[in-house]
């Protein structure tokens, strides 16, 4: 069924949803579920997926919804990376670890499914964790549904492209290393945090893009992941007047997390 948009909007302020499709296979299922009605629109699209603003149900009690669609053979540079690996073959056959290191067509596709429920799982330990992510809705196949960062006009800009004042820089510079060790509290580092992957919305700061987050209790690496992170964040908002030492931090972080101080 498909209305005039003016005669759908009357419909819908009125509370009544027309049938509809959202045009985009791996949804459809979210729509048979009663958590969207239709894609509003396209916000981003890269090698490994594609990100959906849409409209949600009225029972989800939200206006809209996230939806990453993961492309069927994404081939992310941290998919490959044996670093952001160590620690998720605990749950593996050895067949299939050495299907993935072989870069084998069913190596890929666990890979891939792996990367996808990877992310839906970090967002809800993240949650636990009290950090200021996306909450997850669903998960289905190779999409996931969250929380929208946004309004109708469109998504949350990223923090490499808000302009900030000193005051500003500084609440959300506190805001970031308050989410970093809420992480670390719960043994999670994000691995690839930049201005790049965190949004602003109403004065608060949000991580995103969280399929590569590391287990510090069983990634090698993670110690120097935090580093990198935190050094990420300072560089950042050293251009906006926050002055700190991102290698006094890391130690300090990481010498808390030890101890279970955070």
């Amino acid at each position: 069924m498909h209305l005039h948009p003016a005669a759908q909007r009357d419909l819908e302020s009125k509370g009544i949803y027309a049938e509809t499709t959202v045009g985009v296979p791996e949804l459809d299922v979210f729509v048979d579920q009663g958590l969207i009605t239709r894609v509003h629109a396209q916000l981003t699209s890269g090698k490994e997926g594609t990100v959906y603003c849409c409209r949600a149900h009225p029972s989800t009690r939200r206006r809209y919804l996230a939806a990453k669609v993961y492309r069927q053979h994404a081939e992310g540079t941290h998919k490959r990376d044996p670093t952001y690996f160590e620690g998720r073959e605990r749950e593996l056959k050895a067949r299939t670890i050495r299907a993935i290191q072989a870069g084998s067509a069913f190596g890929r596709a666990v890979a891939n499914g792996l990367w996808v429920g990877a992310e839906y799982d970090n967002l809800r330990r993240l949650a636990v964790a009290g950090a200021s992510t996306p909450a997850p809705i669903a998960l289905q196949g190779r999409a996931i549904l969250m929380e929208f960062i946004g309004n109708g006009a469109g998504p949350a800009p990223h923090l490499h492209g808000v302009k900030l004042d000193r005051e500003a820089a500084e609440s959300l510079y506190e805001q970031v290393m308050c989410d970093i060790a809420r992480m670390l509290r719960r043994h999670l580092v994000h691995g690839d945090l930049s201005p790049y992957n965190i949004l602003v919305w109403e004065g608060e700061a949000r991580i995103i893009d969280v399929p590569q987050v590391v287990d510090a209790r069983f990634n090698r690496a993670a110690p120097e992941l935090l580093r990198r992170d935190v050094e990420n964040v300072c560089s950042f908002f050293a251009q906006h007047g926050v002055t700190v030492d991102p290698s006094g931090v890391t130690d300090e972080l990481w010498r808390r997390y030890q101890r279970a101080e955070l």
